[in-house]
């Protein structure tokens, strides 16, 4: 049976830019072990809902909680602490950089005796310095980049920087990622192959999934729930069936019928 406590609980979050309100009474929760989607049309508010879970700007009102803690007005790092991870539209990677140091960058907090660790807020250290080449290349192994350990970065193909963001992510030890249209600009192929690794984190690692994406045959394949926003309020929540369904998701992506 699912445990009914919510992972991420967000309540009533609203956030207003000047005299625009991006999000209005937005509500919605994901519990430990789903895949959930969140879509809507161009600035329906998707970005900044994630950007005020993941600390980047706070809420104007209403909470966000992780875990059962409250997780609103934290800073991003104290956010990556409490095991919550993102990835980006665009790639973020350090271009220069190998693969394998990219992943080395993003689990610095997490090593002993590095001094990164007190900097972010994360007192509790768990991998000494003589394991961090394994956990390498145990996040190599899981997203397939392990022949490209040690290629630099920006040379990489597009749908493989977009993998190492999810390695990088990885790295930070999470126990849920948010992933921000991680299909953007990914062919046919590549898509099946995101979609087979994002299922894998989930089935076989045990991490929980919130995804912004465009990309819907990847939305309706992948998630069991799916939140979708207009205008930044939510008007529809449910399973891919019944989105799909839904006659104001309806409405507000393909127009009103006469």
């Amino acid at each position: 049976m699912r445990n009914t406590e919510p992972l991420l609980k967000i309540s009533g979050v609203s956030r207003r830019f000047g005299g625009l309100m991006a999000l209005r009474d937005l509500d919605f929760s994901v519990h430990r072990g789903e895949i959930v989607g969140l879509i809507g049309p161009n600035g329906a508010g998707k970005t900044t809902a994630f950007n005020v879970v993941t600390g980047t700007i706070p809420p104007s009102s209403g909470e966000v909680s992780y875990n059962g803690q409250r997780i609103s007005g934290l800073p991003p790092s104290r956010v990556v602490v409490a095991g919550l991870a993102r990835t980006f539209q665009a790639t973020s990677t350090y271009p220069g950089e190998t693969t394998a140091s990219n992943i080395y960058r993003g689990m610095l907090p997490r090593i002993k005796e590095s001094m990164v660790g007190p900097v972010t807020g994360r007192h509790h250290r768990d991998l000494p310095i003589g394991q961090v080449q394994d956990e390498i290349d145990r996040i190599l192994e899981i997203t397939d980049l392990k022949r490209w350990a040690h290629a630099e970065a920006g040379s990489l193909p597009y749908g493989l920087q977009k993998k190492l963001g999810i390695a990088v992510a990885l790295a930070t030890k999470p126990t849920m990622l948010l992933l921000d249209e991680p299909a953007a600009g990914l062919n046919h192929e590549e898509c099946n192959e995101l979609a087979r690794l994002l299922r894998r984190l989930r089935d076989d690692h045990g991490l929980t999934l919130l995804l912004v994406e465009h990309h819907m045959a990847l939305v309706m394949e992948l998630c069991q729930r799916i939140v979708v926003l207009v205008q930044g309020q939510k008007i529809a929540e449910g399973t891919p069936e019944e989105i799909r369904n839904h006659p104001a998701v309806i409405e507000a992506y393909l127009g009103a019928p006469d």
